[in-house]
């Protein structure tokens, strides 16, 4: 309204302007016309006419603007009406009091009232009962201050449903009335908040289980031991690992191993105490969380009835009855650990202390699992900066043959690591590490090149017909790279095949039949011996024995220890001896230290002899003194083994 007083009010003064300037012009013109009757009358007859024509001329000018602006305002109008009826939000106009003013199309489908029913309404009465005076408060205040106000508002919508909107509400000014009027622009936001939880729900829960994941139990743990006041409350985590699940995998596939994982998941959570929580870490780990005053005592019946469920036969889809036990570590806080990450490090430490005893059973943390897990980590380190910076050496063991008189066979290879202080470390202080970590690949790799570069290096010496043997790990059998490997090593060294024996465990070869004999087949193929190592304390199984091809057996030291003692022991020795003769296989006692044990081996007539009796592990320089001297000894020599 005032913008168009304002528009007339423009025009008038042009107007009046335009005509104060003609007639002061006219009046001009008039007085120099005065002495030329004829050409003044003229100018008077026209003067009317041009007045007329300016005014014409001017209004026309001046229409053609207003009608301009005029019909421009008009289709704004028309689009911005265009937006309100068609846009898919729903808009609102309100009064100060929120009674509906107008209302788009899209705001009736949302409410699933018509628009003659909206006139007048209060919008409150559309709002979800969630929302409390304080809420609207804050809305209206936020719109005073800064004009507007965004965020998320629960209404009413057309199926009765209360479903959240992303609401804008903007002061919009004064009708003509002069009442303040406010848009409320409404975006439903419910598929978004869905698929924001589907999100949510693969993020932090488990897809096969629908357990809380590895993420959404830090998180709980974490404001647990937030909340937690020292002393008063305990926070207790039982780790659960299955047994040999692996089993179940390998045997009936991984479908059915995952279906077995979610009858595990039910029957454990079936058995939780009530203020229990439980969580599935990925694979076949579990976690159980109690909290309480009590909770360390309740920790290790929780961890009984873990145990008992799991005894129970799990039927799986094919109708095959599974047993499955289970490891359970358990920590506590603030006794054994002061973070989420100790909790689950140490029930997870405890929990494979308890597969250390046995399996299916429990154990609580102690510091001294900690302390050995360091240890492991410290000598994992060192051991890869000492093959790197070659700190390991190779040893030699003479195997020692009787007839036709005592002379030195073959050298065993065993591995030394000398420390930077010096010391000489024995295997039997970092092998199992080495195997634990992987690292017995590459040491394995590099104790088979030097040992048949030192044979080569011995046969350029004139020391001939000196085999060399050198045992092989599980691991780098299981690499399936182990005869490509043997015959790259004989190849840069130059040694012949036949001066190599591999020895290998029955346990080694057990776990994999099949690729063992494969594998022992190309070795024999290439000429290299292959060795049957601690034969006695594995399977010992005369069937496996003859399925490989083998040249030899030798013995484990612990049946040769009491030999003269214990008649079980030297009726044992005498049935290998006379089993491997029979599969002509020749013989090699290990641990042979004392003349007895020797003596009774002779009379057995075993082939060879491994032991201190002859000789320690010695460094390869002193190997041929050590040949020299054995070769002259006589099988009835009384002397002491060194």
């Amino acid at each position: 309204m005032k913008l168009t007083g304002s528009y007339a009010l423009k025009v008038a003064l042009i107007y009046a302007a335009a005509g104060a300037l003609w007639i002061f012009l006219s009046d001009s013109a008039v007085q120099h016309l005065a002495g030329d009757r004829a050409l003044l009358t003229t100018f008077q007859t026209y003067k009317g006419w041009l007045f007329v024509l300016a005014s014409s001329v001017l209004v026309f000018w001046l229409s053609w603007r207003a009608l301009g602006d005029q019909a421009g305002l008009i289709r704004e109008l028309r689009q911005t009406s265009v937006v309100f009826e068609r846009t898919h939000e729903g808009v609102v106009l309100t009064d100060r009091r929120k009674r509906i003013v107008s209302a788009n199309p899209a705001f009736e489908r949302m409410s699933g009232v018509e628009q003659d029913r909206l006139i007048g309404r209060d919008l409150a009465t559309l709002h979800s009962s969630r929302h409390d005076a304080g809420f609207f408060a804050d809305l209206e205040r936020s719109v005073e201050t800064r004009g507007y106000w965004t965020g998320e508002i629960w209404n009413r919508s057309a199926d009765g449903a209360e479903r959240p909107f992303l609401a804008t509400v903007t002061n919009v000014g004064a009708d003509r009335g002069g009442n303040e009027q406010y848009a409320w622009i409404f975006t439903d936001v419910s598929e978004l908040k869905e698929a924001q939880k589907r999100l949510e729900q693969l993020a932090y829960y488990d897809a096969l289980t629908g357990l809380p994941n590895r993420l959404m139990l830090q998180d709980r743990l974490r404001r647990m031991l937030a909340g937690a006041s020292e002393g008063e409350q305990r926070i207790t985590v039982l780790y659960i690992d299955l047994d040999h699940f692996r089993n179940v995998n390998d045997s009936f596939g991984h479908p059915i191993g995952d279906d077995m994982l979610v009858m595990v998941a039910r029957r454990l959570r079936g058995g939780l105490p009530a203020d229990a929580g439980l969580a599935h870490m990925g694979g076949d780990e579990f976690v159980i969380y109690l909290t309480g005053p009590h909770a360390p005592e309740q920790a290790a019946a929780c961890a009984s009835r873990t145990l008992e469920a799991m005894a129970e036969p799990f039927v799986l889809a094919n109708r095959s009855e599974v047993y499955v036990s289970a490891s359970v570590g358990i920590c506590v806080y603030p006794d054994d650990a002061q973070s989420v990450t100790e909790l689950l490090q140490f029930a997870n430490a405890a929990m494979y202390q308890a597969k250390r005893r046995g399996r299916n059973t429990w154990q609580h943390f102690n510091d001294s699992m900690v302390r050995s897990a360091s240890k492991r980590l410290q000598l994992d380190a060192r051991l890869r900066h000492a093959l790197d910076a070659q700190e390991f050496e190779l040893h030699f063991q003479p195997i020692v043959a009787a007839a036709p008189q005592y002379h030195v066979c073959g050298v065993e290879a065993l591995v030394r690591w000398r420390s930077l202080d010096g010391r000489l470390i024995m295997p039997t202080e970092f092998i199992r590490a080495t195997e634990e970590s992987g690292l017995i690949v590459p040491l394995g790799d590099w104790v088979l090149e030097q040992a048949c570069v030192q044979a080569a290096r011995w046969a350029e010496q004139g020391i001939e017909d000196l085999p060399v043997s050198v045992n092989l790990s599980a691991r780098q059998f299981q690499t399936g790279r182990m005869v490509e490997t043997v015959e790259q090593v004989l190849e840069r060294t130059g040694l012949a095949p036949g001066l190599l024996t591999l020895e290998i465990t029955e346990s080694m070869l057990m776990e994999q039949i099949q690729a063992g004999q494969d594998a022992l087949q190309k070795l024999r193929a290439l000429g290299v011996h292959i060795s049957l190592d601690d034969f006695g304390t594995g399977y010992s199984s005369l069937s496996y024995v003859k399925e490989f091809d083998l040249d030899t057996l030798k013995i484990d030291r612990s049946f040769i220890m009491d030999l003269a003692g214990r008649d079980s022991d030297r009726d044992l020795v005498a049935a290998i001896i006379s089993m491997a003769r029979c599969l002509r296989l020749k013989v090699v006692a290990e641990g042979v230290e004392r003349l007895d044990q020797l003596d009774i081996l002779t009379q057995m007539e075993c082939d060879c002899f491994q032991g201190h009796f002859f000789s320690r592990a010695l460094p390869a320089g002193e190997v041929p003194a050590i040949v020299d001297a054995l070769s002259r000894i006589r099988p009835d020599a009384q002397s002491s083994g060194q």
